[in-house]
């Protein structure tokens, strides 16, 4: 009797809270392939081509980005490839951005994307910093160099989402036995340089190209209510990523311009059944400056 008692103390011990060690994926693992995907859509590259400024020059800006769809195959990520997930969240990326010049011809800049929450997704402390000058300038074209990073993420019921918990634990539409949403934290931190051609020419809109690599620092840690008791486990991965990017700014008038374009980043994930989904990650951004 008191080892059957014993038995069902240390059951309701272990089921509250299921908490499973660490673990650290390859980028190219299906885990490590989301999360870089993920950072690569909030990723801090430059809206324009570093141009030379005056000290105190002040700028301030908004931009908008495209999260591209996945599908059913690509979001199989957990437990290695095998489980499904929600990351098809929010269709769209913002952030806000603020320039000042500084001397020796730098243009010092901070972003900061507003918690606004979208699809049970939200930002959580996402903020930038980056650091531009132009190198050279003739005719035709210009060169510049900005260095940039960015630190924060994203909460989202990405392990048991809204779709997920309207079916009854463990079965085929709730596999893992969500009983609730959960709470999953992705880090999206990461560093980098990114070096500008730019196009001279006598009209209002300026070519440009740009191509970035970036070191990435992504971790997702997993909060998710199940039957059987509350998961809780922290997947770790790290790299680097390279991002090629072209696009245009038209001057409005004096103190307005915008900008459109579109960036590249090569992925690629190892799952355990090929598909013919293409992995990398391609969106289109659009930006609105003002200058004072």
């Amino acid at each position: 009797m008191m080892k059957i008692k014993l038995t069902v103390l240390a059951l309701f011990t272990l089921f509250p809270c299921i908490t499973y060690g660490d673990q650290t994926v390859d980028i190219d693992s299906p885990e490590g392939w989301a999360m870089a995907f993920m950072t690569a859509s909030a990723q801090n590259l430059g809206q324009s081509p570093p141009h030379s400024v005056n000290s105190r020059d002040i700028s301030i800006s908004a931009e908008l980005s495209s999260i591209p769809r996945l599908s059913k195959e690509q979001q199989r990520i957990g437990f290695g490839g095998f489980k499904d997930e929600d990351l098809n969240k929010s269709p769209v990326f913002g952030r806000l951005r603020a320039n000042i010049g500084l001397p020796w011809n730098l243009d010092a800049e901070i972003s900061w994307t507003p918690p606004l929450q979208i699809n049970d997704s939200k930002p959580n402390h996402l903020w930038g910093a980056a650091l531009s000058k132009p190198l050279m300038n003739n005719e035709k074209i210009s060169i510049g160099v900005r260095l940039f990073l960015l630190r924060g993420g994203v909460t989202a019921s990405v392990t048991c989402s809204a779709d997920t918990i309207k079916f009854a634990p463990y079965t085929l539409q709730n596999t893992a036995g969500c009983i609730g949403l959960s709470g999953d934290k992705l880090q999206m931190d990461h560093e980098g340089v990114e070096v500008f051609v730019s196009f001279n020419n006598s009209s209002a809109i300026l070519p440009w190209i740009s191509l970035a690599s970036s070191n990435i620092d992504n971790s997702v840690k997993i909060d998710a209510p199940l039957e059987v008791g509350r998961e809780r486990a922290t997947i770790y991965s790290s790299g680097s990523i390279q991002t090629f990017s072209f696009g245009f700014n038209y001057d409005i008038s004096k103190n307005w311009s915008f900008n459109a374009s579109s960036s590249y980043t090569p992925l690629d994930a190892q799952r355990p059944n090929d598909n013919s989904d293409n992995d990398n990650f391609w969106n289109v951004r659009v930006g609105l400056t003002t200058r004072y």
